[in-house]
C-alpha cells in the first residue's frame, strides 16, 4: 500500500459559529473566518482574491461560482460539491477536501501545500502547472486529471483511480503508484524516472511508450 505524506491539518477552532449571511459578507467583506457553513447552495458567486481562514463546510453546493486568486487556509470541506469551480492562481494551506464532488474543478496555476483529498470523485480537473508540497489523494476517483507540468514535492496517490490522466512534463520520481489505477496515462516517458510502479503497470506503460516486450 501507498505510504501516505505526513501533512499539516487544518487549524480550526473547536466550537465554530454557523455563520447564515455567507454570502453577502463574502461579497461584502471579501474575507470569511472562523465560521461553520452548512446544508446550503451557493449559487452564481464569481470574485477574486478573497480570504477564506478557519472555516468548515459540510453539506454546501457551489453552482456556477468562480473564485480565481482565492486564499483558503485551514478550511475544510466535507461532503461538498465544488465541481466547475475556478480556484485558479489559488493559495490553498492546510486544507482538506473530504466526501467531496471536484468534478472538473480547475486549479490551475495554484500553489497547495499540506492538502488532504479524501474519497474525492474529481474525474477531469485540472491541476495544470501546479506547485503541490505535501499532497494526499486517498482513495480517490481522479480519472481524466490534467497535471501537466506540475511541481510534485511530496505527493501521494492512495488506492486512487487516475487512469486517462496526463502527467506530461511532470517529474514523477519517488511517488508510488502501486496500488492506483494508471492505466492510459498521458506522458513523454522521462516523467517516470525512478516512479515506483508494480510489475504488470511497468507492462501497460511500456506499451502506451510504444516499447516491444518478448
Amino acid at each position: 500500500m501507498a505510504e501516505l505524506n505526513k501533512i499539516l491539518k487544518p487549524k480550526l477552532e473547536n466550537l465554530l459559529e454557523e455563520n447564515k449571511d455567507f454570502k453577502d459578507e463574502l461579497i461584502n467583506e471579501r474575507y470569511i473566518s472562523n465560521s461553520l457553513i452548512q446544508n446550503i447552495s451557493l449559487d452564481y458567486i464569481n470574485e477574486e482574491k478573497i480570504e477564506i481562514n478557519g472555516c468548515h463546510f459540510v453539506n454546501v453546493t457551489f453552482n456556477e461560482c468562480s473564485f480565481r486568486n482565492i486564499d483558503l487556509l485551514d478550511v475544510v470541506f466535507e461532503n461538498c460539491d465544488l465541481s466547475n469551480i475556478d480556484f485558479s492562481d489559488s493559495s490553498i494551506h492546510r486544507v482538506e477536501f473530504k466526501g467531496c464532488k471536484l468534478i472538473g474543478t480547475n486549479f490551475t496555476e495554484g500553489n497547495l501545500q499540506n492538502v488532504l483529498f479524501e474519497e474525492v470523485l474529481g474525474r477531469y480537473s485540472n491541476f495544470g502547472y501546479c506547485k503541490m508540497k505535501n499532497i494526499n489523494f486517498k482513495e480517490c476517483n481522479m480519472k481524466g486529471t490534467i497535471f501537466l507540468e506540475c511541481k510534485f514535492n511530496k505527493v501521494a496517490f492512495r488506492e486512487c483511480d487516475i487512469s486517462s490522466s496526463e502527467f506530461t512534463n511532470t517529474p514523477l520520481k519517488q511517488i508510488d503508484f502501486t496500488d492506483s489505477d494508471i492505466s492510459e496515462i498521458a506522458l513523454t516517458g522521462s516523467e517516470l524516472k525512478d516512479a515506483i510502479v508494480s510489475q504488470l503497470q511497468a507492462v501497460e506503460l511500456a506499451r502506451l511508450l510504444g516499447v516491444i516486450i518478448k
